[in-house]
């Protein structure tokens, strides 16, 4: 009975393991995407490359901004993160 248990953990194991796995695979070539704003696409950012021009909403509900507009000025740095 034992016997017959461990072989059905391990087996759950295996086939979690191997689902696991191919998830992984499939978030690293783009065919699943983390959730509705994942847009990566072919190939990741490497450092020193420019950062992709999104629109940025605004937080006072005004219009939405280019990052590009920002960059324009002066240097910018985008720090993500949680304050709380």
């Amino acid at each position: 009975m034992i016997r017959k248990i461990l072989i059905a953990v391990v087996a759950i194991a295996i086939v979690a393991a191997v689902g696991l796995f191919g998830y992984w695979k499939a978030l690293e070539q783009g065919l699943v995407r983390y959730n509705e704003y994942d847009i990566r696409s072919e190939g990741m950012l490497e450092e020193g490359d420019l950062a992709p021009d999104l629109e940025l909403a605004s937080v006072d509900g005004g219009e939405p901004r280019r990052l590009s507009e920002f960059w324009a000025e002066r240097p910018l740095v985008l720090v993500f993160g949680s304050y709380t």
